[in-house]
């Protein structure tokens, strides 16, 4: 080898070293915690929280309402979001999450090119803009449910299809709207996730928190799930999550322990018990319903003050679901009893 050949060598193998101009390094996943970040210690130290359910089905009287009756069912008289967190910060929630999409696929904002939307009904006030300046106005911090299970815009009503190419492009156009829109949303709830295979489960994940790297992205593991599970694992076909949530379900006796494994490997989740106050609704497994219809009755204030301090004892938040009537306002009963309990949390705390 003569020296013209050797310093082509070692030039040659020096390159190898050299990092590739222009060329950027992958950007590492999004994923859940290993540890106690700040966003989950806050998360952690707000405690309680309060969901409302309030859509199509408000007015149908089904909580599986399908989406198959005209927007113009949708129509509150006396559409009050205001009272809906004036009645939450006096409970002592510290957080609010809204219904912005559920399964009958009627969005509580103008979304665009869709005309399943408070802009096709009636009453035509952008809940979702009217519920982020209430919690702005009370002190808590907002955030949004949407529902992957959607008879309307699937086409049928089944719990286990796949969602197909068509209507996964409007997930994520609807997701883009309210997180574009909303940027640093605390908290986002995705319920009937395991629609969606484990690759858009992950590019939902990671879109949320693009435009809120700090929020809490949960993926319910549903009723059944959380009933077999505790909150002490997670399911599958719920991950990614950030939070493990029960539905209808308290913690575990022995009280949760954020440690939860995941295939092998160790994530700091806390757990959420997202509790409904609403009556036993027949059509559904026994559980209490969400959305209020003719005859709704409100569990006692015994009963949702237990529900807190449960979940204190436990190591767990309490996210509790009030459901607005037709009018779009909490019944007056109902925000009695709310009052009452309150008063019995406050009085053992």
């Amino acid at each position: 080898m003569n020296r013209r050949e050797f310093s082509k060598l070692i030039a040659g193998s020096a390159s190898l070293l050299l990092p590739r101009v222009g060329v950027a390094a992958a950007p590492a996943r999004i994923e859940p915690a290993t540890h106690r970040t700040p966003a989950l210690r806050e998360f952690e130290k707000l405690q309680f929280g309060v969901s409302y359910h309030f859509s199509m089905n408000t007015f149908t009287g089904n909580d599986y309402e399908t989406g198959s009756v005209p927007a113009s069912t949708y129509n509150p008289t006396n559409l009050d979001v205001r009272q809906w967190i004036r009645v939450a910060r006096d409970l002592g929630a510290k957080y609010a999450v809204l219904t912005a999409k559920h399964m009958s696929g009627f969005c509580l904002w103008d979304s665009a090119n869709y005309d399943y939307d408070v802009a096709a009904s009636p009453n035509k006030t952008d809940v979702v803009a009217a519920f982020v300046a209430a919690c702005k106005e009370y002190g808590l911090k907002h955030g949004f449910y949407y529902c992957i299970l959607d008879p309307h815009n699937e086409g049928k009503f089944d719990w286990d299809i796949p969602v197909q190419e068509g209507y996964y492009k409007l997930i994520k156009q609807q997701l883009t709207e309210l997180h574009s829109k909303y940027p640093n949303t605390f908290y986002q709830l995705l319920d009937i996730t395991w629609k969606l295979s484990q690759d858009q489960r992950w590019e939902i994940y990671e879109l949320i928190k693009k435009y809120s790297p700090h929020g809490i992205v949960v993926m319910n593991q549903a009723y059944y799930q959380s009933k077999r599970n505790l909150g002490r694992i997670c399911e599958p076909k719920s991950w990614p999550t950030d939070v493990i949530n029960g539905e209808d379900q308290l913690p575990p006796p022995e009280g949760h322990d954020p440690h939860v494994k995941f295939e092998g490997k160790t994530y700091y989740m806390p757990m959420e018990a997202w509790i409904p106050t609403g009556p036993p609704y027949k059509p559904m497994p026994p559980m209490n319903s969400w959305f209020w219809r003719p005859g709704f009755k409100i569990q006692s204030a015994d009963k949702i003050a237990s529900y807190y301090s449960d979940c204190r004892k436990r190591n767990s938040n309490l996210l509790l679901n009030l459901s607005p009537d037709t009018t779009g306002r909490l019944p007056e009963d109902g925000v009695e009893t709310l009052h009452q309990a309150a008063r019995i949390i406050n009085r053992k705390s």
